[in-house]
């Protein structure tokens, strides 16, 4: 019997869950967690290799082609993602990237061309390799989650679980995180070995969780009927798709800006923060070591305060300022971090304002940018998302790396990185500001009115460059069906606390 108090608090920071949907729900935070916490580990390694292999002064330029490199990954994952089942999915990537780690990371412990080499050469494709293999893992493994988990569990579930698997994820990301500060003792050349193994664990517990539970809906599209044989799409059909879909609606259009602006934001101060941090340690073997360290302790107290904030506090904010008001925290950060970054530029304050920044992406931006999905259709939520997390975030990436880049080409600019960098990161925060005053006030439109965006065959009404259909408190229509839970995150009423003791758990 649980006691009643302890019943009362976890309904208030996770609503309402069924004892049965728990063991499902525990299942995806593990299968989360494992995905983050190799990603982590890899991620805060990354730098490190380009650095000593390639040197870091090529990392816009890395960023930048790791845009073309996600657009051929984006359209062979849609390609496969209308042929084969969500999980073979997973089993496909998991194996594929695992073998990629490990193999990096017996290159690394080679003389020559490993990390005992300290010289840096463009020409040296292990480090253009890792930075690559780590960039695209990262973008597909939890879109892929993601997608996998609103095909395996029903929305109102969903809804309510949501802060818990966040949470578990970060924990996830502290235990990578804290095995990367490691770096110097169990040499980085094994770190890769060791995510490579996560990514082929990965497998093993989608494999049980198969096993477990209903995943019929992970299924791939309908056979067709017999004699009629299934249209093979292009691949360049396939992948501008998602494209399209967002061009066609404002509303996507407007999540394309709030879901990718930001990215220009981190990617400019990620890259003053790791310039000042890696001339601090310098250049030889013992430097990557103490550098690599430096990056480890970032994503600890980056993964710490996502941890805590996304278990204690993204329930609070977004029941007490409603979800239009939440989303206008993040763009006015991102406006006092570059104004921080700006007036005094420092290795203390980089890595504060970037662990800040970033650790409110993982615990509230993103998590609440996931709720505006709720009010669109199958195709926006599947092809346009992933569009948008995948292509659009790089894509956002590359324009943060060519301001770092065109003020690192500059012999003017060169010596005042965090001053001259900041200016334009400024006026696309103030962008981003924008964007997301019009994305609450669009997403409270929806909201009162029930409408869908995007079911453009059964459309009634076109308003204000939004496809919409009036929606129908039906069985298969989860929008309306959880309407009503919605507006509560937009009027909270005090006694809806108090009534916490009659949940199910």
């Amino acid at each position: 019997m649980v006691p009643k108090r302890l019943q009362a608090l976890f309904t208030t920071l996770y609503g309402d869950i069924a004892l049965d949907e728990l063991p499902r729900i525990m299942w995806l935070s593990a299968l989360l967690c494992c995905i983050i916490g190799g990603f982590w580990l890899l991620d805060s390694l990354k730098d490190t290799v380009l650095a000593t292999t390639v040197g870091l002064e090529h990392q816009p330029k890395a960023k930048a082609i790791s845009v073309l490199v996600t657009l051929v990954v984006v359209a062979a994952y849609n390609n496969a993602i209308n042929r084969v089942r969500k999980p073979v999915l997973f089993y496909l990537l998991g194996a594929f990237y695992g073998c990629v780690f490990v193999v990096i990371g017996g290159a690394l412990a080679h003389r020559r061309i490993g990390m005992e080499n300290t010289t840096p050469d463009p020409n040296r494709l292990i480090g253009w390799l890792s930075y690559f293999a780590i960039e695209s893992y990262g973008s597909l493994m939890v879109a892929l989650f993601w997608a996998f988990t609103n095909a395996t569990m029903d929305p109102a579930t969903a809804e309510s679980a949501y802060g818990l698997v966040v949470a578990f994820a970060q924990l996830g990301a502290i235990f990578g995180s804290t095995l990367a500060t490691q770096a110097k003792t169990l040499h980085i050349s094994f770190l890769y070995v060791v995510g490579g193994c996560t990514c082929w664990a990965v497998c093993g517990m989608v494999y049980g969780y198969e096993s477990l539970f209903d995943v019929d809906d992970a299924a791939p599209a309908k056979t067709p009927p017999p004699g009629r044989k299934r249209r093979r799409e292009p691949w360049c059909a396939l992948f501008f798709d998602g494209f399209s879909l967002i061009a066609r609606h404002s509303y996507v259009l407007l999540l394309l800006g709030i879901s990718t602006l930001y990215e220009v934001v981190l990617t400019v101060l990620d890259f003053e923060m790791k310039i000042i941090g890696r001339a601090r340690y310098g250049a030889d073997a013992r430097g990557a070591e103490e550098f690599a360290r430096l990056m480890g302790q970032f994503g600890v107290v980056v993964n710490t305060t996502s941890f805590l904030f996304s278990l204690l506090g993204f329930s609070y904010v977004v029941r007490r300022l409603g979800l239009p008001a939440t989303l206008l925290v993040f763009p006015l950060l991102c406006v006092v971090a570059t104004l921080v970054a700006y007036a005094a530029p420092s290795l203390t304050s980089l890595f504060a304002m970037t662990a800040l920044l970033k650790a409110l992406t993982y615990s509230l931006n993103e998590p609440a940018l996931e709720m505006l999905y709720l009010p669109t259709s199958t195709d926006i939520k599947f092809k346009a998302k992933a569009w948008i997390d995948v292509v659009g975030a790089r894509s956002a990436k590359a324009a943060g790396s060519l301001i770092n880049n065109a003020v690192q080409n500059s012999d003017y600019l060169r010596g005042s990185l965090p001053q001259y960098g900041n200016v334009p990161t400024f006026v696309v925060s103030l962008v981003l500001l924008f964007v997301a005053v019009r994305m609450g006030m669009a997403f409270e439109q929806l909201l009162d009115s029930g409408d869908v965006v995007g079911d453009a065959p059964d459309a009634e009404a076109t308003r204000g460059g939004y496809e919409l259909v009036k929606a129908e408190p039906a069985a298969d229509n989860p929008w309306a069906r959880d309407l009503e839970r919605l507006h509560s995150l937009d009027d909270l009423r005090p006694e809806s606390d108090e009534s916490d003791g009659d949940s199910e758990l």
